[in-house]
């Protein structure tokens, strides 16, 4: 594979990065653009591993498609294998508009033909046969940006060799965002943060991080150790301290934290050699009867402004609710302001930094204290498990959010809310169909109704047939409501999936 020369690129990031803000700051010009879309995972081979299919989540930004709703936009989506025209074709009939459009010259659909469990970007570079597709596909590269799902130099390196901008945070800035950077990010804006130790690169350092803080609140029983650059709660353990108030010597800490400890996906050696290379942080694990874990997602334009787009509750699963599952929108009220405030305060500093694109960040929040602060745990440089759903809604639905209030509503002048996740995963689902999924819930009454604006929208099918995974979104007209489709539509799925059983069983 030819290598970049990295002082080429560099010279070349400020040209590109006025390219890109003169395309976006031209309402027309944003409209009508080609997106080029690459959901590449590039992150640690280990960490993708955690995952089971990883390779479907490059179907997570099919909600861009929306963009060929203008007549003038053109949209180049890349994959490491074929998607099945069944999901296009699925998902091109939920986006309102594009019926009976002719797309043939603005879709363009390309893919590695590469099941290899290596990133995605990866594999685009090492193929410039495809790199070549890609740039026939761009009638005016001056008009063009890389959409990416994290961006590494492995994406810079690709938009350089396209000769387009990429739409997402600089390389080089994406230290800021990772563990260690964040607390001490949210810090210096005065957001507070537990309390704990980052820039932990080895077990011992580990140990006496968990030992001062153990001296420090002797009352303290959990606290959470995180890698510096893992995503969705894979890369976090628990640490529990002895039953006694008195501080755990660091001999006992060192014997828990290699028989008791147990890293999502990992053993204790694999989790230290990873902190040795990236780095992480110990910090309180919190815990109160009122206590929830609300994110907020914004968008950083190339001008420097900053939005907050949407404000959700995640859904944790796993070893101690670690691990992303889902998110519900929007946040409660009873911290949702709270949360939005203090994420544009962090956002602001992101964007003095030179931070742009999309990007999310975790709070805990008291429903039961009015009064209270936020909390900020991290901070996520790229686009997460809840960007998609809040894209799909605004997709079908085509209401208003408020900036102000957190809330969505319809164009029907009513509230709407959801709840989504990506990775379900239902085993007796292997081999089904996504006609046969999609079949199950109209049947049932709760596919997305166009006219009420509610029902349940299915996404991340990828991994369906092989793996019996799959994405919904369910939309209500209030919480509760969402909450309804998103539980019926659960077990009107498990019905369907029993029924595989029985007819492939006979």
């Amino acid at each position: 594979m030819e290598m970049i020369d990295n002082s080429t690129v560099d010279g070349a990031a400020d040209i590109m990065k006025a390219r890109l803000k003169a395309v976006l700051s031209d309402p027309e010009r944003a409209h009508t653009a080609t997106t080029v879309i690459v959901p590449s995972l590039t992150v640690h081979p280990d960490e993708l591993r955690k995952f089971p299919g990883a390779i479907h989540f490059e179907q997570r930004l099919l909600f861009e498609l929306s963009r060929l709703t203008v007549p003038e936009a053109r949209v180049v989506y890349v994959t490491s294998r074929q998607i099945d025209p069944d999901i296009l074709a699925y998902t091109l009939d939920t986006i309102p508009g594009l019926s009976g459009m002719d797309l043939t010259d603005r879709l363009h659909m390309l893919d590695c033909g590469d099941d290899t469990a290596r990133p995605l970007t990866e594999k685009v570079l090492q193929n410039p046969e495809l790199i070549e597709r890609i740039r026939q596909a761009l009638p005016d590269p001056a008009a063009a940006y890389l959409v990416t799902y994290n961006s590494t130099a492995a994406e810079r390196d690709l938009a350089h060799r396209l000769g387009i901008p990429l739409y997402s945070c600089d390389p080089d800035l994406q230290k800021i965002g990772n563990k260690s950077r964040g607390r001490q990010l949210f810090r210096s804006t005065g957001v507070a943060t537990p309390s704990g130790f980052e820039d932990l690169h080895s077990e011992e350092a580990l140990v006496g991080a968990l030992a001062a803080l153990k001296q420090a609140d002797p009352g303290l029983r959990r606290a959470v150790i995180k890698l510096n650059e893992s995503f969705a709660g894979a890369g976090n353990a628990v640490f529990t301290f002895s039953s006694s108030e008195a501080p755990d010597s660091p001999d006992l800490i060192s014997r828990k934290l290699r028989h008791e400890v147990q890293p999502p996906g990992d053993d204790w050696t694999g989790f230290v050699q990873k902190l040795t290379v990236m780095g992480g942080i110990v910090e309180e694990y919190l815990s109160t009867e009122g206590l929830q874990s609300p994110s907020a997602q914004l968008l950083i334009h190339p001008a420097g402004t900053v939005h907050v787009i949407s404000t959700h509750d995640q859904i944790l699963g796993g070893a101690d609710d670690q691990t992303f599952v889902g998110c519900s929108f929007p946040a409660h009220e009873s911290y949702r302001r709270r949360v939005q405030e203090a994420a544009l305060i962090i956002g602001r500093e992101l964007a003095d930094h030179g931070v742009i694109g999309h990007l999310s960040i975790d709070f805990l929040a008291d429903a039961l204290d009015p009064d209270a602060a936020v909390t900020a745990l991290e901070i996520n440089l790229r686009r997460g498990g809840a960007t998609a759903p809040f894209h799909f809604i605004n997709t079908v639905v085509g209401g208003d959010h408020d900036d102000v209030s957190g809330d969505y509503q319809g164009r029907d002048g009513l509230p709407r809310a959801y709840v989504a996740s990506d990775r379900i995963h239902v085993p007796d689902l292997v081999g089904t169909t996504v006609k046969e999924l999609v079949s199950a819930t109209i049947t049932a009454g709760l596919h997305y109704d166009p006219e009420t604006q509610t029902g349940t929208l299915l996404f991340a099918l990828g991994a369906l047939a092989e793996f019996g995974k799959y994405g919904l979104v369910a939309i209500g007209r209030s919480p509760q409501e969402a909450r309804d489709f998103y539980d019926r539509t659960l077990a009107t799925v498990q019905e369907c999936a029993l029924g595989n059983v029985v007819v492939r069983s006979s």
